[in-house]
């Protein structure tokens, strides 16, 4: 599709056609997605003020400036190249509080999109959205604060940086590379699929998922209702019914099990994998008989001797299941098709929204808000019926005793609406580590699933719509990928949250570490007397943060891909962020976000988990801290008394009476049960429902209304409909809790 843009920093605001790097570079003139303006225009703030930033340092690169790499950059060991901070005019800080109830009710009626029963048809065959409209894409209002600085990130094109011509001397690299290059190379004839099952997919059923035969159909719904339990169980009560029905003629479990995979097309693939769980057989590592990490043996040693190397049996594999058979059989029902079809009908309002409002959305409700989004819509990256995939990975505690000894990898449907998108019916495993160990190299598990969803992506995946009863041509595209913050960076590629530059979202604050430590600490603010090399940088208030760019991200990589020895590596990668390459990268670029967007935070343990790990360390003055402190002397610790704490722990049980039935499950007496395994749904009661109240005069009042501010933007980012001017508020909230949290603390 041609590029044209009208950006009035670069085209002067009349309309010319530009090449697609032009087009990303001017994105941020063009199309601003201011979320915290209009900051001056409200009501008088009754919270503490954020001061105003301080001056940048000298050796400031501006945000709108693309690092680049020379060639004498390129062998320095000193030079990072990370941008600084942003010295974008930031005009008054002074924080504002709006009416309370004026920014909670905002959205209930008029302008509230996305919720409208009414459904638009949907044609077949690859449609594009029409075009955005080309004034300030749905970013702010302008009139209400011209002055406003553009804060959305420029995600220029990755790929050039990444050519067949880089040939890593660094090992790790190098098996990253081949790994990528592998999915880039994929396609179904050279996948994991047998014939069958491979005309299967690319020539489906065209009938409704309907089944007429009663044993047929008994014999399945037994199937699903005893699949948690042993295989003799179903067997037993197959028995049974016809013993009793003896003119009923049930599957045996096997036979049950194969109807499925004929029905639905779904058959899991099969891998090797290293007994002790460090790595699969899969990709560049599939013909390897040794572990490359624990030096074990892939084969039977007994067999493989007696055969004379003849019969290999091997000694343990792993699951995957392709996304491909599972979105086709999404569609087999009319169902379940017109529930796929969400994003499609969402999406057309939007944009019938944004071309009514001039470009602005007023209020955000599900991920089709999101810019980048709705840029790939504009682009034809994203056709209306191609499908919109997350890909989730986690460790799984399958006892209640052991640590996590499973991990897991999930494809979510961003095409279903979120009441259905997260529901265990709707989300279809990718592959299962067994374990007993955690794996030394994920990406190798998470290989035949990419692989497939490659294959796929570029050869187009043909669906049958049983509601229309026609066929049409899918793209699946990889939207977001999520993860824990341990888990994340084996698919990002960066250092992760331990690492000189910690941010997932790869934005370029720099931590800082204390005195020989190697952990860096995302600090805002210089500590007092702070003497160290690479990080004693001057304070950094939350606006001057720069945004995570593409560009940066390519130039960076291709740095570190070339470096010349493992000593060389590990002062790039801390010069960079980036540890690899991102298995996201043999993906199609077309049918991905550019890298390394795509990467959500992580909500729910950050503001569940971690926070009960901190914020109550803190206030029983349990935290473990320098040898020059003492927690006798923090204001703030007020539950460190046992009878206080005990006190606190009862309050807090004695609540469940009043919490409904409906609750997910009411936080436990916190003084017990805090170190028994405290459930995030716990914490997020506690921290967000009940503290507040719980904690007022006991803790100090300052430390109690900044610990509010952490409350008001969580129960603002938490609802399932956020107005624009909700977001910056809860923005501001965050930015003031995070830097008054340093001040006090």
């Amino acid at each position: 599709m041609p590029y044209t843009c009208n950006c009035m920093e670069f085209c002067h605001g009349e309309e010319r056609r530009v090449s697609k790097s032009t087009w990303y570079n001017h994105r941020n003139y063009r199309n601003p997605l201011a979320l915290l303006p209009d900051l001056t225009a409200s009501a008088p703030s009754q919270i503490i003020q954020i001061p105003p930033p301080p001056p940048l340092p000298p050796a400031v690169i501006p945000l709108n400036v693309t690092t680049t790499i020379t060639a004498g950059a390129a062998n320095s060991h000193t030079t990072s190249f990370r941008p600084s901070h942003s010295n974008s005019p930031l005009g008054s800080q002074t924080s504002m509080e709006p009416a309370w109830d004026d920014v909670l009710n905002e959205g209930t009626t008029e302008g509230n999109i996305g919720h409208s029963p009414e459904s638009l048809d949907i044609e077949d065959g690859r449609t594009e959205a029409p075009p955005l409209p080309q004034h300030d894409v749905y970013g702010v209002d302008n009139t209400e604060d011209p002055e406003t600085p553009a804060t959305h990130v420029p995600s220029q094109e990755d790929e050039p940086l990444l050519n067949d011509n880089v040939i890593p001397l660094v090992s790790d690299l190098k098996i990253a590379l081949d790994f990528k290059k592998a999915i880039e190379n994929a396609h179904l004839n050279n996948g994991d699929l047998d014939e069958y099952h491979l005309n299967l997919l690319r020539k489906p059923p065209e009938v409704h998922g309907r089944i007429t035969d009663r044993d047929l159909l008994l014999s399945l719904k037994l199937f699903i209702s005893t699949t948690l339990a042993a295989d003799q169980v179903y067997e037993n009560v197959r028995l049974d019914v016809m013993d009793s029905h003896p003119e009923d003629d049930l599957l045996s479990h096997d036979a049950a099990k194969k109807a499925v995979a004929k029905l639905t097309g779904i058959v899991p693939i099969v891998n090797d994998m290293c007994p002790n769980s460090c790595m699969a057989y899969t990709g560049p590592w599939a013909n390897l008989e040794w572990c490359p990490f624990c030096n074990d043996f892939r084969y039977d040693s007994a067999i493989y001797a007696s055969s004379h190397g003849r019969k290999k049996l091997p000694r343990r594999h792993f699951y995957t299941i392709p996304i491909g058979p599972v979105i086709q059989a999404k569609f087999r029902t009319i169902e379940g098709a017109r529930k796929m079809k969400h994003r499609q009908r969402e999406t057309l309002k939007i944009l019938q929204e944004l071309e009514r409002n001039e470009g602005i959305i007023h209020i955000y409700n599900d991920i089709y808000h999101g810019q980048e989004y709705l840029e790939a819509v504009q682009r034809g990256d994203i056709a209306m019926e191609d499908t919109l995939l997350i890909f989730s990975v986690d460790g799984a505690q399958l006892y209640q005793d052991k640590q996590s000894d499973c991990w897991m990898s999930l494809w979510l449907f961003g095409d279903l609406a979120p009441e259905f998108r997260y529901k265990k019916h709707e989300v279809p495993p990718g592959c299962f580590i067994p374990g007993p160990n955690n794996p030394k190299h994920p990406e190798s598990f998470f290989f035949p699933g990419f692989h497939h969803l490659a294959a796929i992506q570029k050869e187009g995946l043909l669906i049958w719509d049983a509601e229309t009863e026609r066929s049409f041509v899918s793209h699946p595209f990889l939207h977001l990928g999520t993860a824990d913050g341990p888990g994340s960076v084996h698919f990002t590629g960066l250092v992760g949250h331990h690492g000189a530059y910690p941010c997932r979202l790869y934005c370029p604050l720099k931590g800082r570490h204390k005195a020989g430590g190697s952990h860096y600490y995302p600090a805002l603010l210089k500590p007092v007397n702070y003497i160290m090399e690479g990080c004693d940088h001057e304070d950094i208030h939350p606006r001057q943060i720069g945004n995570p760019s593409s560009a940066e991200y390519a130039h960076n990589l291709h740095y570190l891909l070339n470096s010349r020895n493992p000593t060389d590596y590990k002062e790039r990668r801390k010069d960079t962020g980036i540890s690899t390459i991102s298995i996201f990268h043999g993906l199609p670029a077309k049918h991905r976000l550019p890298l390394p967007l795509g990467f959500p935070g992580d909500v729910m343990h950050v503001l569940t988990l971690n926070f009960g790990d901190l914020l109550p360390a803190l206030w029983r003055g349990t935290f473990t801290c320098a040898e020059s402190d003492n927690v006798r002397d923090w204001p703030w610790a007020k539950l460190r008394a046992v009878d206080v704490w005990q006190a606190h722990g009862i309050q807090v049980a004695e609540t469940r009476q009043y919490l409904p039935g409906s609750y997910d499950r009411p936080p436990r007496n916190i003084a017990l049960k805090i170190s028994s395994g405290y459930k995030a749904k716990e914490w997020q009661g506690y921290l967000y429902g009940l503290a507040p109240a719980l904690l007022y005069e006991i803790l100090p009042l300052e430390y109690w209304q900044n610990f509010c501010k952490l409350v008001q933007a969580v129960r603002i980012l938490h609802q399932r409909s956020i107005t624009r001017r909700q977001l910056q508020y809860a923005q501001t909230l965050v930015e003031e809790f995070h830097f008054d949290s340093e001040i006090y603390l």
